[in-house]
């Protein structure tokens, strides 16, 4: 019964993450889907949706550009390719932005059902995977074909994410430090025992205070483990006032894309 209990209250956490999310969706419009170019990662049984968009300064450029990977949170899960586009990335599109800054952006979308890790997001901690899920590892096996062949520059490869894809980004760092240039978490958490193998990654993190989705802890517990081992690159953000849905107000803070793509490794 103990186990049952369990599996009820984390299925109802998951519900609530993504009716939170999707509740912030509509009052939102997507962003124009043919911005971007329709792509799909598929190795045996799994299929990764993804999307690229090459921003309007990068349109002349024939060498190797940055790279952003952005992970979605759960209200976005699915097969469509275009919902994973509807939070934070109309600030990517912003004309300052784009024109500013030659760079690609690959969406992925991570399938129902499934996370880009797989945890319990309401524990105040969790311990690694052995291995990363078959989502996750999608994302990398895109990243290194994009290297691959020339298209992006692996010494700026960065990555963001928001509430499930916060998780993502955390576990993306801890498994593979030296393919990021520089990191954003909002709302997410990850397994501060990885703190000293991505302690050179400089990293945005961000939560909201009042989150009752995700601890606030879990931001502050991995940002206390990087300044432990010595980063100094680990910005902390918190908001009093915010609770889970705080990541417009994380990608609206002064000069954090001066500071992203400013980052190389």
């Amino acid at each position: 019964m103990k186990y049952i209990l369990i599996l009820v209250f984390a299925l109802a956490l998951g519900n609530l993450m993504q009716a939170q999310e999707n509740g912030n969706l509509s009052m939102e419009q997507l962003p124009d889907a043919s911005l971007f170019e329709a792509h799909y990662h598929i190795e045996d049984n799994d299929t990764l949706p993804y999307r690229l968009y090459r921003s309007q300064k990068a349109d002349t450029m024939t060498e190797a550009l940055p790279l952003v990977i952005f992970l979605h949170g759960a209200g976005e899960r699915g097969n469509d390719n275009c919902m994973q586009l509807k939070h934070c990335i109309k600030y990517f599109l912003d004309d300052s932005v784009t024109s500013r800054y030659p760079f690609l952006l690959m969406v992925p979308q991570c399938p129902n059902e499934k996370r880009w890790v797989n945890t319990d997001w309401s524990l105040p901690e969790h311990t690694m995977d052995s291995v990363p899920t078959a989502e996750l590892l999608g994302v990398m096996t895109v990243l290194d074909s994009l290297v691959g062949v020339g298209v992006v520059d692996s010494t700026q490869v960065y990555i963001c994410g928001i509430s499930m894809g916060g998780f993502g980004t955390w576990d993306a760092l801890q498994r593979w430090p030296e393919k990021f240039a520089a990191a954003i978490a909002i709302c997410g958490g990850g397994d501060p025992a990885y703190a000293e193998a991505m302690k050179d990654v400089p990293v945005y993190i961000f939560h909201g205070l009042l989150d009752e989705v995700v601890m606030p802890l879990r931001s502050i517990q991995m940002y206390n483990a990087l300044k432990e081992v010595g980063s100094k690159e680990a910005i902390l953000v918190t908001y009093p006032d915010l609770g889970h849905l705080c990541w417009d107000e994380a990608f609206s803070t002064p000069g954090l894309f001066e500071w992203l793509f400013g980052k190389k490794r």
